[in-house]
């Protein structure tokens, strides 16, 4: 019995000390990764491969006070086939999300429905193209989650193609987007 209580006190007992040391200061290695920005497009069916076909690809957000005391906020993601500057000369694409009534917080545009013709809602949503000629027809879209302007959202509508001379449908889903705050991203705040 005492062979078995030293062997006990000799191996179990510092087997057992190594165990739970190993055990209790294992912390957990998993690395969380950072949510990536996805966009994906599609026009009249056919997908876009939007980070292989434009060489822009920007956003912009925008809030201010009405003179009649609303919160107006704009949201942009303007594609643009050429690099360099954001021009309405070049051949680009807009998504234009914006509300006339918007949540006096931070966030440069709420979550919540977006129409097109924008009916009893205050929330609009248009899609561009280049040219004087185009227009939206209709489009419905949504901001899902807006995490400290870190937008997901999809809008779908139908729109003119002056180039194309018809009308087109499109399809926009884009997730982990950050909304940037630079004027120079897009014409199109100003417009809105």
């Amino acid at each position: 019995m005492k062979k078995l209580f030293d062997f006990k006190e000799k191996y179990l007992n510092p087997l057992v000390w190594i165990i739970l040391v190993l055990f209790f200061s294992c912390d957990d290695r998993k690395v969380e990764e950072e949510p990536q920005e996805l966009i994906q497009m599609w026009l009249d069916g056919n997908e876009i491969p939007v980070y292989d076909y434009y060489e822009s690809i920007t956003t912009l957000g925008v809030k201010t006070l009405t003179d009649s005391g609303d919160v107006k906020k704009v949201f942009v993601i303007h594609f643009q086939k050429d690099a360099g500057r954001v021009s309405p000369e070049k051949e680009h694409y807009a998504l234009i999300m914006y509300d006339i009534d918007g949540i006096d917080n931070d966030d440069l545009i709420d979550e919540g429905s977006y129409v097109n013709p924008a009916s009893e809602s205050t929330k609009g949503v248009t899609l561009e193209i280049v040219g004087l000629s185009d227009y939206t027809s209709n489009a419905q879209g949504a901001i899902t989650r807006n995490d400290g302007n870190v937008v997901d959202g999809v809008v779908e509508g139908t729109f003119y193609n002056p180039y194309a001379e018809s009308m087109q449908n499109g399809l926009l889903l884009f997730e982990n987007v950050i909304i940037g705050i630079d004027t120079a991203n897009t014409f199109y705040s100003e417009y809105y």
